[in-house]
């Protein structure tokens, strides 16, 4: 068996004229700190990051904040209603016909034990008034 040899053309590679693009940005960067230097004016072009105004930085900010304390109450609220729906376990000793019939009840019903306890607690505890 032959393992597989990987040959110069498997790998991707960038091309001759991107690398010479970045070379001459180099170069004219050099030659017009050259000219800076020798006290002629140089092109000036365009910077490439507008400064923006105080009022307008202040504004986006605001955004921000608005929209960072937006999504803060959202996940306060989420937690919140994890909380609310947090289950609450309670160790309940039943004797062994009790245990039993509840079995037999849920598997008659298809429905879970615990289904049958809670809503046996619950009518029990809405008789009684609370």
């Amino acid at each position: 068996m032959n393992k597989p040899s990987l040959d110069l053309n498997d790998f991707i590679i960038a091309s001759n004229a991107v690398k010479a693009d970045q070379n001459a940005g180099g170069a004219n960067a050099r030659s017009t700190e050259g000219l800076a230097e020798e006290g002629s004016a140089p092109s000036v072009e365009a910077p490439i990051l507008a400064k923006l105004s105080q009022s307008v930085r202040r504004q986006k900010a605001t955004t921000r904040a608005i929209a960072g304390e937006g999504a803060r109450l959202a996940l306060k609220n989420l937690k919140r209603v994890k909380e609310r729906d947090a289950k609450f376990y309670v160790n309940v000793a039943l004797n062994y016909e009790t245990k039993m019939r509840l079995k037999t009840a849920a598997h008659e019903n298809d429905v879970k034990m615990t289904v049958i306890m809670q809503a046996a607690i619950d009518f029990y505890l809405k008789e009684n008034g609370y």
